[in-house]
């Protein structure tokens, strides 16, 4: 059963991104149940019941009326109500006041709310391998007086011969 769905923030009524704005989402309704496989190439708002497998190229918002006893893959999970399984999400996994989960879940990015039940395994994964490493070096700030590299290598105490000719360097004898 696929319906049109459109989140709004929290205490607000206009929908969550620009994309929310322009597709509908898919929803299971709290009277509906799935055994088997779901896939969508949207976001996905489940009301009810799944047991199987939930792939889903977006978000997947657990509502707090849902039970889902699952594997799921999807690019964002916001949990509000019960889920059983495991979970692979390529961005944020977040569980809200009302959400129980008791899974294994592999994220880049884990919010627990306050009053939230997690039981079960975490494994972090970063953004990317090649895409993090430029992320970090781009996450620096940009700015020509600061050489990232002499700067790691004095922190480490690597750098002593190049600290001698800083004069910013707190290395060195003090003069009285």
């Amino acid at each position: 059963m696929s319906m049109s769905y459109q989140p709004t923030a929290p205490g607000t009524d206009a929908p969550t991104s620009q994309a929310a704005a322009n597709e509908p989402l898919s929803l299971i309704d709290r009277n509906s149940s799935i055994e088997g496989t779901f896939t969508t190439t949207r976001d996905v708002r489940i009301e009810g019941m799944v047991r199987g497998k939930i792939v889903c190229q977006g978000l997947l918002y657990i509502a707090e009326s849902a039970d889902i006893d699952a594997t799921v893959e999807a690019a964002s999970v916001t949990v509000a109500g019960k889920l059983n399984g495991e979970v692979t999400c390529r961005g944020r996994f977040q569980i809200t006041g009302t959400g129980r989960v008791s899974a294994t879940v592999t994220t880049e990015a884990l919010v627990i709310d306050d009053g939230a039940f997690y039981e079960g395994d975490l494994n972090m994964k970063a953004a990317g391998s090649s895409a993090s490493a430029e992320s970090s070096a781009r996450s620096f700030p940009d700015n020509d007086d600061v050489d990232a590299p002499s700067v790691l290598r004095r922190l480490s105490g690597e750098d002593e011969d190049s600290d001698t000719d800083d004069p910013d360097s707190s290395r060195g004898s003090a003069s009285s």
